[in-house]
């Protein structure tokens, strides 16, 4: 009777411990700027937007959203549409990274963004779904959006 005990009371833990994981893993992106999706694993926090012509600007943002410059830091882009893959090339204006093409047509498919702080850091890779129409709620374009649905 003690070991049945035991062991009920060691799965409800475990079922516990795994709905805050799940809950942790399911939170919202951080608002930024200029609307586009922060990928806050990287150092300084870069922010992936969306043009209206469909080439990608990435910003740079120290922890309390301030911008910083661009200085060493390199993205590629690679997007996964139904036509093929595309590798989408940047290149430094101003304080920004920008595309040097466009994304490919539609939405919905993925995107790797490759973050590499240096030239000889090791390449961080950061994978998220891109799906370009707008929020009901936070009104961002999806892929950017803040109320974590």
């Amino acid at each position: 009777m003690k070991t049945n005990l035991r062991i009920l009371s060691l799965a409800a833990a475990l079922c516990v411990g795994l709905f805050t994981a799940n809950a942790a893993d399911t939170h919202a992106n951080k608002a930024t700027p200029k609307g586009g999706r922060l990928l806050d694993k990287t150092e300084p926090h870069a922010e992936f937007v969306v043009e209206k012509d469909r080439t990608v600007t990435i910003n740079f943002y120290t922890g309390e959203m301030k911008p910083v410059a661009v200085t060493t830091q390199t993205v590629m882009v690679q997007a996964d549409a139904k036509d093929g893959k595309a590798k989408l090339e940047f290149e430094k204006k101003g304080d920004s990274l920008v595309s040097k093409t466009k994304l490919p047509e539609g939405e919905g498919y993925n995107v790797v963004v490759q973050f590499k702080q240096t030239a000889d850091a090791k390449p961080m890779n950061i994978r998220f779904k891109l799906d370009l129409h707008t929020c009901g709620e936070c009104k961002r374009a999806e892929y950017a959006c803040i109320c974590g649905h």
